[in-house]
């Protein structure tokens, strides 16, 4: 409710001649009528309390047909808008002040000699700024707020206390903590039509990730691959331009677990566990020196006893990874693996022998969520019979089954010749088209394998033939064939 004060006339002993009196201040609180009357000569001056961000106007209406001055000023009485009435109401407006005392004053112009008191009234008026204020001060990134991962916070900008003490809100800092990998998006959504700017920053508050302007509509920002740690957000205006705003966050954790960072170099290698399950990620960017962008992990591993080890990797999204399998030394390598191109990878060991062993797995640039079981099978004493074998030099033509089978993306493949031969070992796909040549040329007595490489080759059942032509006469025709020539063909399966 709009409250009326009057006062009496206030009488002075003053030469008309003298310059103006000033009087000492009134206070008018906002939304406040006031009465009384003015004489020749005086200025009379008036302060208004305004305790929040808004907009003031004052209006000055005479009791008559007279002129009067209204002059409204900042709060240590400096000038900033003025008006003469003219015998109508006159008002003056000032838009999104901050909080502090703003003063204004009223004259009467003398119309005859000796003058004489002419009556007025006065309105106070004030409008709060829409949403809730931001806490002040928090124009620098050491005085940030606090925002949630994923929810709303309201704020000013822009507004101005008109005096060097309390200068224009031309800066509102926030902070925002992430607890683990995964995509941050920041919005801000105004009241005024006016250009702003939103800039997310790296962690020690000095320099921009992302920024964008504003011109007055929703904005947003977001990171994609965001590591975990402590951010910043400014909201920055642009010349005059004042408004309340809403920021908006979203956080979505990247799928599944991380690896145990930090695990970079082989020194602080995570380590791998037979048959469990490891997740990690790769590619997520930490935007500072120590803790940067995430592009390389490395695992480790013990084999107590000599056994065959598969590595399975699986990804969520679509980054081409790859992964290599070391020695101890982490430099000399047992399994050279490859890129996965998104489809992930199994990599195949046979009869490794005791020892550590370092996993290595890099990304080319891109995010992405894999996952990591090792695979340990034991050599029976059957396999060890077959690796004595190896060295001896068998009775007849013999293909072993490839292994692994499945595989992804190559696979080994043993025969046996009993004598020195002419070998041909050859790939076909099942409408009988030859996809590959292994081997094609002579080779001595004894075990050989070769190892097939399908990473070209789309998944499914593929055959592969061994043709054997003896080149020694003392082991003639060969019991399988009858006919001086040995052929079998076996099966294998691509898994990509």
């Amino acid at each position: 409710m709009t409250k009326i004060v009057r006062i009496g006339m206030v009488f002075l002993s003053m030469s008309l001649t003298s310059s103006r009196v000033v009087v000492a201040d009134t206070v008018i609180p906002p939304d406040t009528t006031f009465s009384g009357m003015l004489l020749d000569s005086v200025l009379v001056w008036f302060a208004v309390p305004v305790k929040v961000d808004g907009s003031l106007s004052v209006t000055l209406t005479p009791n008559g047909p007279h002129n009067l001055g209204l002059l409204l000023c900042t709060p240590t009485k400096d000038s900033l808008i003025t008006t003469d009435c003219w015998g109508r109401p006159a008002t003056l407006s000032l838009n999104g002040v901050k909080p502090d005392t703003f003063h204004f004053c009223i004259w009467n112009y003398p119309t005859q000699p000796g003058g004489g008191g002419r009556d007025y009234t006065l309105t106070t008026a004030f409008a709060a700024a829409e949403l809730e204020n931001d806490a002040e001060p928090n124009d620098s990134s050491a005085l940030a707020l606090s925002l949630p991962l994923s929810g709303i916070v309201t704020g000013h900008i822009g507004y101005d206390g008109r005096w060097a003490s309390n200068p224009a809100d031309l800066h509102d800092w926030w902070k925002i903590t992430t607890v683990e990998d995964g995509a941050l998006a920041v919005s801000i959504m105004q009241v005024e039509p006016v250009n702003l700017q939103l800039a997310l920053y790296r962690p020690a508050g000095d320099t921009v990730i992302v920024q964008a302007d504003t011109w007055g509509d929703t904005t947003s920002l977001s990171i994609n691959n965001l590591r975990d740690g402590t951010y910043f957000v400014r909201v920055a205006r642009y010349a005059w331009n004042f408004t309340p705003y809403v920021v908006a966050t979203g956080f979505t954790a990247a799928p599944g677990g991380n690896d145990p960072e930090p695990n970079n170099v082989m020194g602080d290698a995570s380590a791998l566990t037979a048959g469990v399950l490891s997740p990690g990620h790769l590619g997520y960017e930490g935007f500072r020196a120590d803790y940067g962008l995430d592009l390389v992990d490395w695992w480790h591993f013990t084999l107590t006893d000599t056994g065959d080890v598969r590595v399975a990797l699986t990804q969520v999204a679509l980054a081409n990874l790859n992964l290599q399998l070391f020695e101890s030394d982490g430099s000399t390598l047992v399994h050279g693996g490859g890129d996965t191109w998104g489809q992930g990878y199994i990599m195949d060991v046979s009869r490794a022998v005791p020892g550590e062993y370092y996993l290595r797995v890099r990304t080319y640039g891109m995010s992405d969520s894999y996952a990591i079981v090792l695979s340990i099978q034991g050599v029976t004493a059957a396999d060890d019979h077959e690796a004595e074998d190896a060295v001896k030099v068998p009775d007849r033509f013999t293909l072993l089954q490839n292994y692994p089978n499945p595989f992804n993306p190559s696979t080994t493949i043993r025969y046996g010749l009993p004598s020195r031969s002419h070998v041909t070992l050859t790939v076909f796909n099942t409408l009988g088209q030859q996809v590959a040549v292994l081997q094609n040329g002579g080779q001595q007595a004894g075990y050989h394998e070769t190892v097939f490489d399908a990473s070209a080759l789309a998944s499914g059942v593929y055959l592969y033939r061994l043709r054997v032509r003896p080149l020694d006469s003392a082991i003639g025709r060969d019991s399988k064939s009858g006919a001086g020539e040995f052929v079998q063909t076996r099966k294998l399966v691509l898994l990509q």
